[in-house]
């Protein structure tokens, strides 16, 4: 070995506690409090912990023992990076560009999780000088967010407003600083080192999180009930001054108006709400428990329900009297499946809508060419269609039959005042939506966190026949534990060549599911259904954002809160340390390439990076509008690469190295030795199960993100940026392999 190789710099972990904690830092992140309780809410509760753990089981930890496995292996050879340790795990020219992917995905990650924890700290810094009090409206966070992440164009985090010319000023806005800030943070522990940097932070940071995120948990564990607001009908007139109650109620009075009409009303009358709240303003009553309306209620039908019921006057009162017999009477479960019933219909009416939709274009295209549609597509529409129908009288009936098990009798009809409502809709339709409306306030379940958890908890079995959940499981699984990164491999071939792997992996995956599943699943969901009821949290989950979940709807959670100022200020303080845990991760494999593969020290290696990681992070901010930038990286780089890197690397462990090797590798020094049914599982189950999700997930998502490139001026930029930098890092790799190649590198074991 040559004097300029052996004078290379190395590193090692300082301890195994070190190690361990590094690991499960770089998993544990923003994706452990925010994502992972938004995905199993929506996807069956407690249903979707079957596939979870099943995905844990056959994909997270096999994969897991196969990274650290062949990460310390690789660093026998004094390889550090997945380049390096790829060319002596498979002995063939083309193995180091593909091991590319375990440089590209982690630097690319970083760019924009940088900027995701630039948010984190801002929030924190405006909860602890109060400039985050925005009251009780969600709404008001997201235009907080809207606007502090520059989402209403390209451009607007580094410009300000026009001058008296029209000219766009140019100027700084607040986040930008909080990302500089968080750069450099990165940096300065990046800068120092594996053991005097990423461990000495991680060993800090780690415990410091798991307790600022238990003391938040037990808070929310210990929040008391809330008292449960009546529909808005009810509760609008004792929160808001009587002018303005007078002003909405004659709106729902006259003749003319439409239900989108009125809707357009009531959400000025609330935004007048809160913004009275917040203010002090006299006349608001802020201990009025009130909710806008959301799913059917806030539907054109449910609008007119709630119209229908003011027009009635006194009349209505033995509707509400009705109400709140059947709301008495009704059992728990009995509400859980009223509820259930409902986002089933929900979903059938979608399903329906679509069907008749497509018979409608099937037509007109046929008419287009003077020719009749196609019999046999024809005729399986209008079979789904009234398949469908058939089970939304199913679900009519059942709903009926669970509400006259109270006892209560008929429902007092509003029907009187229903009809002279200005929309289209029959007796019978407006019959059944006040049937439907109905059934939603006497499910209304009692605001506590427990029915909070058993919400989120309880399993929804039917849920496991849906293919969607599964790929939620398994994408899920992925984003936690940080597999197919390839961080995991550069980290473990710092190990000593008798460093325990299994246990050691075992422990770092068990810590991320601890962060995750027991603290992750207390607080946001929990919380949300406390403050904000069952129906806007089914909203926000619906939604499926993780940026909506974290940045705007907890914030309002928070201020329903005793002492949510510094319960919020605490919240996003621990996803700023998640998220710097996690980042700090991610560079070390590119620096770790850069010194071996062009002997490089450590300050040119961080520079270089620094440069490169802060251009990528400019582009995420430069197009804000909508996150573009930041979606388009992470769809192409943090999903897509990391499925095809995770595939390869099973493969590599199971198929090229094979499995006998690979475990005897795997036990050398271990504490405990992987079981034997995990050989079988590596070596078969899961690559079959992982290309199998691979193909379903293209089918559903790939065709539409290529068509985003070519829609999207944006996306097409941001990905040809990426390959640019996959181009770049193969140039790099072609000339440190000849660089390895006149020194002999990776031909033989290196002394410890």
């Amino acid at each position: 070995m040559s004097d300029s190789e052996s004078s290379r710099p190395t590193e090692q972990w300082g301890s195994k506690l070190g190690v361990i904690l590094a690991v499960a830092g770089s998993a544990v992140g923003l994706g452990n409090f925010l994502r992972f309780p938004g995905q199993a809410a929506a996807n069956g509760g407690g249903a979707f912990m079957i596939p979870y753990f099943i995905s844990f089981l056959i994909v997270g930890i096999p994969i897991c023992w196969a990274e650290w496995t062949m990460g310390r292996y690789g660093g026998k050879f004094g390889f550090h990076s997945s380049p390096g340790i790829f060319s002596v795990l498979w002995r063939n020219p083309l193995s180091k560009y593909i091991g590319s992917l375990g440089l590209l995905i982690p630097v690319v990650i970083y760019m924009y999780y940088v900027y995701i924890e630039s948010w984190c700290l801002a929030y924190a810094f405006y909860y602890a000088t109060g400039d985050l009090d925005l009251g009780k409206n969600p709404a008001s966070y997201s235009n907080f967010f809207t606007e502090l992440t520059g989402q209403v164009s390209d451009g607007a985090i580094i410009s300000g407003d026009h001058d008296s010319d029209g000219r766009v000023e140019f100027a700084l806005q607040p986040i930008f600083w909080f990302f500089l800030i968080t750069f450099v943070v990165n940096f300065y522990f990046i800068y120092r080192g594996l053991s005097k940097g990423i461990e000495r932070f991680c060993k800090f940071a780690m415990p410091l999180l798991i307790l600022a995120a238990i003391g938040v948990a037990i808070r929310v564990l210990t929040l008391p009930e809330q008292p449960l607001p009546e529909p808005w009908p009810r509760s609008l007139p004792q929160a808001l001054p009587t002018s303005q109650w007078d002003t909405l109620k004659e709106t729902a009075l006259a003749p003319k108006t439409t239900p989108p009409e009125m809707r357009k009303s009531v959400v000025t009358a609330f935004n007048h709400y809160f913004d009275g709240i917040q203010e002090n303003q006299e006349g608001y009553d802020g201990d009025i428990p009130v909710l806008p309306p959301v799913g059917f209620a806030n539907s054109d039908q449910g609008m007119g329900i709630a119209m229908g019921y003011l027009r009635a006057g006194d009349k209505a009162e033995p509707y509400v009297t009705w109400l709140h017999k059947v709301h008495e009477d009704l059992s728990q479960s009995q509400k859980l499946q009223l509820q259930d019933l409902e986002r089933s219909q929900t979903s059938l009416v979608t399903e329906l809508q679509a069907t008749v939709k497509a018979q409608t274009l099937l037509k007109a295209a046929a008419d287009h060419k003077g020719a009749p549609p196609p019999a046999e597509a024809m005729a399986k529409f209008q079979e789904d269609e009234v398949a469908l129908k058939e089970q939304l009288k199913g679900i009519t009936a059942k709903r009926k039959e669970i509400i006259a098990s109270t006892g209560a009798g008929a429902m007092p009809s509003l029907l009187p005042f229903l009809v002279t409502i200005n929309e289209k809709l029959t007796n019978d339709q407006w019959t059944e939506a006040q049937e439907r409306y109905a059934a939603l306030e006497v499910a209304r379940l009692r605001r506590t966190v427990f029915n909070g958890l058993g919400y989120m908890w309880n399993p929804d079995l039917s849920r496991l026949f849906e293919a969607n959940v599964w790929l939620a499981a398994a994408g899920q699984i992925f984003f936690s534990l940080s597999i197919g990164f390839g961080i995991i491999l550069t980290y473990a071939s710092y190990l000593r060549r008798d460093d325990d792997v299994v246990l050691s992996g075992l422990t770092a995956s068990s810590t991320n599911e601890f962060c995750e599943v027991v603290l992750g699943g207390l607080v946001a969901i929990p919380s949300t259904f406390l403050f904000l009821g069952m129906a806007s949290t089914i909203s926000v989950i619906e939604k499926g954002s993780t940026f909506g979940l974290g940045f705007n709807t907890l914030p309002a959670v928070f201020a329903n809160m005793p002492a949510g100022r510094w319960i919020g200020m605490i919240w996003f303080g621990l996803l700023f340390l998640a998220g710097i845990t996690s980042s700090l991760s991610m560079l070390q494999p590119a620096i770790a390439f850069l010194e071996e593969g062009f002997n490089l020290k450590r300050r040119a290696s961080v520079s270089a990076l620094g440069l490169m990681t802060l251009s990528g992070a400019l582009t995420v901010i430069y197009f804000s509008h909508n996150v573009t930038a930041l979606d388009t990286m992470d769809f192409w780089v943090g999903t897509f690469a990391i499925f095809v890197l995770a595939t390869i690397e099973v493969i590599l462990f199971g198929w090229v190295i094979g499995i006998k090797a690979s475990f005897a590798e795997a036990h050398r020094g271990a504490d405990m030795h992987i079981p034997r049914v995990f050989g079988f599982i590596l070596k078969f189950v899961t690559p079959v199960f992982l290309l199998t999700i691979f193909a379903f997930w293209l089918q559903q998502n790939f065709a539409d993100r290529v068509q985003q490139m070519f829609d999207n001026p944006a996306v097409m930029l941001t990905v040809l940026y990426l390959i640019i930098i996959l181009l770049f890092m193969f140039l790099l790799i072609s000339l440190a392999a000849e660089q390895w190649r006149k020194i002999g590198l990776g031909e033989k074991e290196v002394a410890e």
